[in-house]
């Protein structure tokens, strides 16, 4: 166990966000169930890449939010590693109302969808309110934390459940959702200090945020996220951002 200055328990957390996919079809439609889709090959890609990347790096335990682009980011990191693989749904991704894409006129509602995630009953695209996802992802981080059972922790997740937790992990709260961009395959490095006899979560230290092995300069990554989304359902004929 590595040890703090003040003789704290110094454990790491790698947060990865899962490799690339696409919510949306060729014709700009979003897919019927988002839950369910695969990595693309750029994802398989990234993951490879990240495992390349890892290599020589200390991880004794692996969690993922069990959905299958998390489950298939693991294996594509870790594979190669004699670690299970964990599931834990409380890391599961927010979700939004299916049936807004419908009627949706203003893809800005889409690009844009996190910029008021820290106000009272705000949601997110109509779906689940951000404060109650933030507490879902936070007390699931707690509970890990209490467990004294390992030293370097990977966790799979997804973007919106990576700025929920740094935002935790900064002190900012919901106000840091919109502000931590998270690249597909991306991973931050974040260190928690316990007391070494209560186990008393006491100090979060942050290493790294949104390093990414295939381009850790962001050359070439300009749009965010849920740009990137909102950029490919305007192919749908009607559906346009506004000014």
């Amino acid at each position: 166990m590595r040890q703090a200055f003040d003789g704290s328990h110094r454990r790491r957390i790698h947060l990865f966000r899962h490799g690339d996919v696409s919510y949306v079809d060729d014709q700009g439609n979003r897919v019927a169930d988002s839950r369910a889709v695969p990595l693309t090959d750029w994802g398989r890609e990234q993951a490879a890449g990240m495992r390349v990347f890892m290599e020589g790096v200390e991880v004794d335990r692996i969690i993922c939010s069990g959905l299958p682009r998390t489950i298939e980011t693991a294996n594509g990191i870790f594979g190669d590693r004699d670690i299970k693989i964990e599931v834990d749904a409380d890391f599961e991704e927010i979700r939004s109302d299916q049936n807004r894409y419908q009627t949706l006129t203003d893809l800005n509602d889409v690009a844009y969808a996190f910029a008021k995630a820290h106000e009272p009953g705000a949601s997110y695209g109509g779906g689940e309110v951000f404060a109650d996802v933030e507490g879902r992802i936070v007390g699931a981080m707690n509970r890990v934390i209490a467990d004294p059972n390992w030293k370097s922790l990977a966790l799979v997740a997804h973007g919106g459940v990576n700025r929920a937790l740094l935002g935790w992990a900064t002190g900012a709260g919901l106000k840091g959702f919109s502000t931590f961009e998270q690249n597909t395959c991306c991973v931050n490095i974040i260190d928690v200090d316990t007391h070494p006899e209560s186990g008393d979560h006491h100090r979060t230290l942050i290493r790294g945020v949104n390093i990414t092995a295939y381009d850790p300069a962001k050359r070439d990554v300009h749009l965010t996220a849920l740009e990137t989304i909102a950029d490919r359902m305007s192919k749908k004929e009607g559906t346009k951002p506004h000014l």
